[in-house]
């Protein structure tokens, strides 16, 4: 596997939307109580959140190439706020590179990142459903600290 990382300015998001509609699809599989807000969730909306959250902050994008194939094969999205917040924003990487080490190197790029920024708290909010992941963010030390229940119309 020849693998790049490579950081992505703002104006080149658009080159993880396949890699984000795939995330967003696996949340509404997995979304016990609101599958019908991922369906219904745009790339071009989370663009935009992003793109407001970062004219009140920073925003990185991470991504891994896969040189052979010539494509993307996951990004880390990550942000930092005024008061020293820093947050793993969105992380994906397709299924098949899993369990090969480029998940830990994107996210340590961020978490390095957020160093570098003096960032005092490291969050990264879990949808419901994807609690599987909780063991991955615990070998970074993230660990649940709040659960937010939301009503649901059904």
């Amino acid at each position: 596997m020849d693998i790049s990382y490579m950081e992505l300015n703002e104006d080149r998001i658009d080159l993880i939307k396949t890699l984000w509609e795939k995330l967003r699809d696996h949340h509404r599989e997995l979304s016990p109580y609101f599958p019908e807000r991922y369906a219904e969730f745009t790339f071009q909306k989370r663009k935009e959140d992003l793109l407001e959250k970062s004219e009140n902050g920073i925003l990185r994008i991470d991504t891994a190439y896969d040189e052979t194939s010539k494509q993307f094969i996951g990004y880390c999205i990550s942000s930092i706020l005024d008061e020293k917040v820093g947050e793993v924003d969105s992380i994906y990487l397709d299924e098949e590179y899993r369990s090969s080490g480029i998940g830990d190197a994107l996210i340590k790029r961020a978490l390095n990142w957020m160093d570098q920024n003096s960032v005092e708290t490291k969050r990264i909010i879990v949808a419901a459903g994807n609690e599987n992941t909780l063991a991955f963010y615990s070998r970074y030390n993230f660990f649940p600290k709040h659960i937010i229940l939301e009503h649901s119309n059904k």
